[in-house]
């Protein structure tokens, strides 16, 4: 059963790569939305001209920074809330539940054969960008290398299952998106995603570390900039592992509680 059902999934992700290639209009319009982190950069370089870096940081200190984030945010960054509510709408959830994997699944398979296709054109890019950009130095030893990789997977499955998490609110409401959208409005200021967290008040910085938040955005981008060290590492892997199971386990109570009161006439 175990087999048959990676066999299917591998499918269903094959299948949401080509149709990625076939509309690239949209991965175009995806890739556009997600360089908000480099407006902001933009802004904080006019304040680095005008009144000076802020303590600890240069002109390329914060290049690196966000360039960094933009990257992660394409990686994690989830639109998977809107699949979820258009289906619930629509009555074609029905339809996924009739095949023989679990939904959550099957929109999860659509999301990472979209990220791998999208993977083919970032990266080069972002790898010629670093080669040709002096601030753009990102010092990383192998070992660096894998937690940059661990940190940035751990962003990307904590994203989609509170975002999953949060969607299944549709079962109860019609304002799932509206809830997303003010739950990562108020998540935005303490992922790092507005303004590096360091340069943040005390507050929020402190409140930041063991919000869900950070482990998203933050967390791999302080670490590819080599802005943390041993213990700041291990808490920040702590934080966004307990924070995923937790919405896992949240996700299993409320699916199966929100199954029951589902209704469809479409799908």
């Amino acid at each position: 059963m175990a087999e048959t059902a990676l066999v299917a999934y591998a499918g269903l992700v094959r299948s949401s790569a080509q149709v990625a290639v076939t509309y690239r209009g949209r991965m175009v319009l995806w890739v556009l939305s997600g360089f908000f982190p480099l407006l902001l950069m933009a802004v904080w370089l006019t304040v680095v001209a005008e009144s000076g870096p802020p303590a600890g940081w240069t002109t390329a200190d914060f290049l690196a920074y966000y360039a960094a984030a933009a990257l992660v945010w394409h990686l994690s960054g989830q639109h998977i809330v809107w699949e979820w509510d258009q289906d619930m709408r629509s009555g074609d959830l029905s339809t996924k539940l009739l095949r023989p994997i679990h939904p959550f699944f099957q929109y999860a398979a659509a999301d990472l054969g979209h990220r791998l296709v999208l993977l083919t054109g970032l990266l080069p890019a972002f790898a010629v960008a670093v080669a040709l950009l002096p601030g753009l130095d990102y010092d990383l030893t192998p070992a660096d290398a894998v937690l940059v990789v661990a940190a940035v997977v751990l962003a990307y499955v904590l994203s989609i299952v509170m975002a999953s998490a949060v969607a299944l609110a549709g079962f109860w409401t019609t304002q799932t998106t509206n809830l997303w959208m003010l739950w990562w409005g108020l998540g935005s200021f303490a992922s790092g995603w507005v303004a590096p967290l360091e340069l943040m008040p005390e507050w929020l910085r402190n409140l930041a570390v063991v919000l869900p938040f950070r482990s998203t955005l933050g967390f791999p981008v302080e670490l590819v900039s080599g802005r943390l060290d041993g213990p700041e590492v291990a808490v920040g892997f702590l934080v966004g592992a307990v924070w995923t199971a937790g919405f896992a386990l949240f996700y299993v109570v409320v699916w199966r509680r929100g199954i029951r009161r589902f209704q469809a006439v479409a799908g």
